[in-house]
């Protein structure tokens, strides 16, 4: 008997949408992290480039398959689900189906979109530090149930965190790149609302030219760049160590570094963190190194150390760990933390081929 229902999206999702989620986290020391107004408006946004279909049960699992337009490879995403092998047969198969039948050729996911909102698995073990801001976090049987289902990893990624007792040797490895910073052919802009408006175009652009080249990424429109940064955002960044490089010859924008405090601690919910309000208030301070790239024109310059000598000027009194979060795993990014001790947590984006 079927169980499953296929629904075009046709401008609004049901309460049931986001009510299946609640009964799966309830038990698990983490909850998913779900604004249901901007997931509407964001499903809005993307019906314009994307059809969009919804798999549900309307109980128990729920599933997105998303197929945009000049590409062979289709999307799922907004996956949540029981640990019911015969249930999720029964969806994946009704949108691999629609997939093909659109002339897509491989199937890859969770990926709420693009790259900007939430997507990949993480597997294993729950770390220490249980969830941080926008970090994957599922059941621990959802990596296991697509396997089961045809799909491998396909796209991995790690966080990593350094302890208190580490955070002496990082400093006695990186005392070169301290020592440089002053000497650098480069200006350091801090990060805080005031500056993130100032150079707000300029910063989309930035972004956009760090990461295009990586696997999975979409662009996205600048209006929905500005939805999920802004001033409210920049509100929240570590401005003591969040900053803008900017090279003195063509005075141009070449690299970024957006870290802030792990506001978990506090159980904010929905209300935006505000560093100057919250920060004070953590009962451990934990720095989360988010957001680090370097224009491709300014590659192996040695800039990606010297931006986390940067963050470490003021490090040490104002926090006691730092995890360095979602980097690729291919990524020259993850080199700056080599060879030190540190709990990691890893993650997959998975895909089956059709």
């Amino acid at each position: 008997m079927k169980t499953i229902s296929e629904v075009p999206f046709a401008g609004s999702l049901d309460a049931a949408f986001f009510d299946i989620p609640a009964p799966l986290y309830a038990p698990l020391p983490f909850q998913l992290q779900e604004d249901r107004s901007a997931v509407q408006q964001l499903f809005v946004h993307e019906a314009w480039q994307s059809e969009i279909m919804v798999y549900t049960d309307h109980k128990k699992l729920r599933l997105v398959g998303i197929f945009p337009r000049n590409s062979t490879t289709a999307y799922f995403g907004y996956w949540e689900t029981p640990n019911e092998l015969a249930l999720n047969q029964e969806a994946f198969a009704l949108l691999g189906a629609a997939a093909r039948k659109r002339g897509y050729t491989s199937l890859r996911g969770p990926l709420n979109f693009n790259t900007y909102h939430a997507y990949r698995l993480r597997l294993g073990a729950v770390p220490s530090w249980l969830q941080f801001d926008r970090e994957p976090v599922n059941p621990a049987y959802y990596p296991d149930l697509l396997s089961r289902l045809g799909f491998s990893p396909t796209l991995s990624f790690e966080s990593r965190l350094i302890r208190p007792d580490t955070v002496p040797v990082v400093y006695q490895d990186k005392a070169s790149f301290l020592a440089a910073l002053g000497n650098l052919p480069y200006d350091f802009v801090p990060l805080n609302p005031i500056t993130w408006c100032q150079h707000e175009p300029e910063l989309f652009e930035l972004v956009h030219q760090i990461f295009s080249a990586n696997p999975a990424y979409q662009p996205i429109p600048v209006a929905q760049f500005q939805q999920l940064y802004n001033a409210e955002y920049a509100a929240k960044l570590c401005p003591h160590t969040s900053v803008l490089v900017r090279e003195r010859t063509h005075n141009r924008l070449v690299a970024l570094s957006l870290c802030h405090p792990n506001y978990a601690p506090l159980h904010l919910g929905t209300e935006p963190p505000v560093f100057a309000r919250d920060y004070p208030l953590l009962p451990q301070k934990t720095l989360l190194a988010k957001t680090v790239g370097v224009h491709p024109d300014f590659r192996n310059q040695q800039i990606m150390n010297y931006l986390g000598a940067y963050g470490m000027l003021r490090f040490r009194e104002l926090y006691e760990q730092v995890i360095f979060c979602l980097m690729r795993s291919d990524n020259f990014s993850l080199h700056f933390t080599d060879g030190l001790p540190a709990e990691v947590a890893r993650y997959a984006l998975f895909e089956r081929r059709l």
